[in-house]
């Protein structure tokens, strides 16, 4: 396993963990660095029979390139771009609260943030005021206070892109609701904050609604009828996961079955469970994790024919 180079601490407290509880040496291997150096060995060993893994399409497509030179295996989780579908009929109230957590957990860091929000026009303006007020009382801090609703991103780096991609949304017309800036707390300055935004005005052509920024960023368009709500949310090079909310059972089912997606949670969002496999359509990635068909992945199906009484066959 190779964690990313940002991102070491939490990957290296697992195998200690797995050392204390007696896994054997060798059975799992943590390696350190890079992925330019180390990344890039990997996809191109050619004692290593498989690469899986998980980030964004441009390093993805590198990999399936450094990998095609020994024909190697892989396996790629790409990220999304994932809608969130709201219909008039849906709980307002359980909407409103998963609207958020779609996004906001982990400061929308995480592949199958529900950043593309689509609401029915009916209830766009209350659905936006409600959540709205709700963003603005979300708590910022450190992850080791037990109050903190949302923490940091995670470099200078990353919250530079993340400011350049609100910097966009706003040059192509879309409008900040709330946030759309870094927080003015001191007791924040020293970190890599950045105020959960949201942005209504917004149409499918937007850099901000196309792209994955990776960050605690709500797009808001809206629809009249279920085709154009489809349309809407299919409207993505990606094809991670996605949710749809409404009480119709019938009108959930044709939606689920509509959205090219690899996940489709229904009254619900970024809920897994480990026997279910997991991931995308499209540019989303290649291959399934968890489940099954996810231990498939890191298998070779060989066939062995043991012919217990040989004889001749006699055609020459």
């Amino acid at each position: 396993m190779k964690p990313s180079e940002i991102t070491p601490l939490t990957t290296i407290k697992v195998f200690e963990l797995m050392e204390e509880a007696g896994v054997p040496a060798g059975v799992v291997n943590l390696v350190l660095g890079s992925g330019n150096t180390v990344g890039a060995e990997l996809s191109t060993h050619n004692d290593v029979d498989l690469v899986s893994f998980t980030g964004g399409i441009e390093t993805g497509k590198k990999i399936m390139q450094a990998a095609s030179g020994n024909v190697k295996k892989i396996a790629l989780e790409l990220g999304g771009k994932n809608p969130n579908v709201v219909f008039a009929d849906a709980d307002f109230d359980t909407a409103i609260d998963q609207a958020m957590n779609a996004v906001f957990f982990h400061a929308g860091q995480i592949c199958s943030a529900g950043t593309r929000l689509i609401i029915e026009e009916k209830i766009h303006d209350k659905f936006v005021d409600t959540l709205v007020e709700r963003v603005k009382n979300i708590k910022l801090g450190s992850g080791f206070d037990e109050k903190t609703q949302m923490g940091p991103l995670i470099s200078a780096e990353h919250l530079a892109k993340v400011e350049q991609y609100v910097e966009t949304g706003k040059k192509e017309g879309a409008k900040i609701a709330v946030g759309g800036k870094r927080p003015q707390d001191s007791a924040l300055k020293k970190g890599f904050f950045f105020l959960p935004t949201i942005f209504t005005n917004c149409t499918t052509d937007m850099t901000i609604v196309q792209e994955e920024a990776f960050g605690p960023i709500i797009t808001v368009e809206t629809f009249t009828t279920e085709e154009e709500a489809m349309k809407l949310a299919n409207d993505s090079i990606y094809g991670l996961a996605g949710g749809v909310w409404t009480s119709d059972l019938l009108k959930a089912e044709r939606c689920a079955a509509a959205m090219r997606m690899g996940t489709v949670w229904i009254n619900d969002f970024n809920v897994y469970f480990p026997h279910a496999p997991w991931g995308g359509y499209k540019q989303s990635g290649i291959g399934r994790e968890l489940g099954k068909l996810g231990l498939e992945e890191y298998t070779e199906t060989k066939h062995i024919l043991h012919n217990l009484k040989p004889e001749p066959i006699n055609w020459f």
